[in-house]
């Protein structure tokens, strides 16, 4: 059950059996994110760092979206969490996809 969650978050990124091979896209108002290193079957250039900082993780996601989006990227590979007593903080690597 618990690898299931995880799989469902790579299956925009990863083909499966013999289907043809999609790369990720994003629409303008939500950018994608991944926990793993890299986008497989994509090619991408980094932009920077994103952060994204609130009260729980749910609005530290949205942040993050955002302030990804004014940077123009439209992946975020590597997000972690992080938190303390109030607030949350959701970072990753900023990529454009080519």
């Amino acid at each position: 059950m618990y690898g299931a969650g995880i799989n469902r978050g790579l299956a925009g990124f990863v083909a499966q059996g013999r289907k043809k091979k999609k790369p990720v896209t994003s629409t303008d108002d939500e950018i994608v994110l991944t926990t793993t290193e890299n986008i497989p079957e994509n090619n991408y250039r980094i932009i920077g760092m994103a952060f994204g900082t609130a009260a729980d993780h749910q609005q530290a996601v949205k942040v993050l979206r955002k302030n990804a989006q004014k940077i123009g990227a439209d992946v975020i590979v590597s997000m972690r969490f992080d938190s303390n007593n109030s607030t949350v903080t959701a970072y990753g690597t900023a990529v454009k996809l080519k």
